[in-house]
């Protein structure tokens, strides 16, 4: 199992505690499909950790204070993040209880600077103690690109930026959702393109910049965002 470069000893031992974490919950309620523990290091703490860097010599992460991961789940890529970034402060909101108590222990341990939020997004990106307040919000297999865009965009404040971590599809799902990121007050383009070892499928991590203050409507109510997309 490789570690990248950036990556201290010290925080690699937090990604295995944490991934042995994961697997280990995942015996009682499904946190990931993926069971093999070398499958799940690539699958979720590399691919998690793609989400650190533009390319090999310019961060994404530079002076951000504030991150939240929007869909959770096991907390990919948000505790990893917050263990590879100690000085951000970082909001893990997902909505199923058994994954949020689950994440408040795990987090305690490892990821200290982290802090789980046990909402829908719909309902959370309307409360003013949250809107439009980080630098980052970032989503990764969660919905359509316009749905996780109308999640993701409310929390972000204007000049801030939303990272998605995206499919094969993503320059085209970009190009269809034009309409949807100008109602909502963003701008989208691929920030870079990856692979996986022991995958052939191409990633790619697709950054949407905050221009301007999503309107007040948005999110619409839950379950809209998924049945009606922009």
């Amino acid at each position: 199992m490789s570690r990248p470069p950036e990556i201290s000893t010290q925080q690699e031992a937090h990604f295995r505690a944490y991934l042995n974490a994961v697997l280990e919950a995942n015996r009682q309620f499904n946190l990931t499909a993926v069971r093999d523990p070398e499958a799940a290091w690539i699958k979720h703490i590399l691919d998690s950790l793609e989400g650190l860097r533009a390319d090999e010599s310019t961060p994404n992460f530079d002076g951000v204070k504030s991150v939240i991961d929007v869909g959770t789940g096991a907390g990919f890529p948000g505790a990893v993040l917050a263990i590879a970034l100690p000085d951000a402060r970082v909001t893990l909101l997902e909505a199923t209880r058994k994954k949020c108590n689950f994440l408040e222990a795990a987090t305690q341990a490892h990821a200290p600077n982290a802090r789980v939020l046990c909402a829908r997004a719909e309902d959370a990106g309307h409360n003013p103690e949250l809107r439009e307040t980080f630098d980052v919000a970032v989503a990764r297999a969660v919905g359509s690109f316009s749905e996780v865009c109308e999640l993701c965009l409310p929390f972000v404040k204007v000049g801030g930026q939303v990272l998605l971590w995206r499919g094969q599809y993503a320059e085209l799902e970009i190009e269809e959702s034009k309409r949807a990121l100008q109602t909502l007050g963003g701008k989208a383009g691929v920030l870079k393109a990856y692979g996986l070892p022991g995958h052939d499928t191409k990633y790619y991590l697709v950054r949407v910049q905050k221009t301007r203050s999503t309107p007040a409507q948005f999110p619409r109510r839950s379950g809209v965002p998924k049945q009606e997309p922009l």
